[in-house]
C-alpha cells in the first residue's frame, strides 16, 4: 500500500472539520467504507499510521457517538464537551505515530479525551471522594463477575427510554472520578484494566469507584423498581 502520509494527515483533518455539525444529521454508514469497516480497531489504526485516511474515518464513525456522550456527561456545558471531543480527535491525528500496535484503540482514544478534560476538572471547586468509604465489604462485585451484560444494573438501563432521563440526571450527580469510571464502562465498554490505564489509577481504585457509582445510581433509581 503506497500512501502519502502527509496527504492522509490533511485528509483526516478535513474529514474531522466536516463532521463538526454531525448531530441531528443523517448518519454516515460505516459499512459504506467497506472492506475497512470489517477490520478490528487496531488494524484500522495500523493502516492509518501508514497513511490510510479512510481507516481514520472508520475509527471516527465507530467511536464518534460514544466519545461525544462521554465528553458531554463529564463537561460543564455542551460547548466545553465539544471542545474536549474535537481536541481528542485532533490528538489522535497528531499523535498517531505514538500509538503502539496491539494496544486497545478505545483505551488510547479515551485517554486522549481524559487528558483534554483533566485541565478543566482542576478548575472545579468541588472535591470528589474516591468512593472507597461508600463500599460495603459484602457488596457483590457485579461488574467484575458479569461484565457488560448484567441485568438490573445501571448499565443495562442506559439506553432504555423510560429510565434514560432519570439515569442521566443521577449520573450527573456522581462525583467526577466515579462518573468517569461509570461512563468509561457503560459508554466506552472498557474493562477494568483499560479504565485504570485511561484514568491513571490502580485497578482496585477503579473497582471501588464503580461499586460506589453503582450503589449511588441504584439508590437514585429505587423508585423505578
Amino acid at each position: 500500500m503506497s500512501v502519502d502520509v502527509s496527504e492522509a494527515f490533511a485528509n483526516a483533518l478535513a474529514f474531522l472539520q466536516q463532521q463538526t455539525a454531525w448531530q441531528g444529521q443523517p448518519q454516515v454508514d460505516a459499512a459504506a467504507l467497506s472492506p475497512l469497516s470489517t477490520l478490528p480497531d487496531e488494524d484500522c489504526m495500523g493502516r492509518y499510521q501508514q497513511g490510510d485516511a479512510a481507516a481514520f474515518r472508520v475509527l471516527y464513525l465507530r467511536y464518534r457517538d460514544k466519545l461525544h456522550r462521554y465528553a458531554l456527561r463529564l463537561a460543564n456545558s455542551p460547548s466545553e464537551a465539544e471542545e474536549v471531543f474535537q481536541e481528542a480527535w485532533i490528538s489522535v491525528i497528531r499523535s498517531k505515530d505514538g500509538y503502539r500496535p496491539g494496544h486497545a484503540f478505545a483505551a488510547w482514544l479515551f485517554s486522549m479525551a481524559h487528558r483534554r478534560a483533566a485541565d478543566r476538572w482542576r478548575a472545579l471547586t468541588r472535591h470528589a471522594p474516591d468512593g472507597q468509604h461508600a463500599v460495603d465489604s459484602d457488596e457483590p462485585e457485579v461488574l467484575e463477575r458479569h461484565g457488560h451484560a448484567v441485568h438490573h444494573t445501571p448499565e443495562c438501563h442506559l439506553h432504555n427510554d423510560a429510565l434514560r432521563d432519570a439515569l442521566q440526571a443521577a449520573v450527573q450527580q456522581l462525583p467526577l472520578p466515579q462518573r468517569e469510571a461509570f461512563l468509561l464502562r457503560a459508554e466506552a465498554g472498557l474493562g477494568l484494566e483499560d479504565i485504570a490505564s485511561v484514568t491513571g489509577v490502580s485497578r482496585e481504585t477503579v473497582k471501588s469507584r464503580l461499586r460506589y457509582a453503582q450503589r449511588r445510581l441504584r439508590e437514585a433509581l429505587e423508585g423505578w423498581r
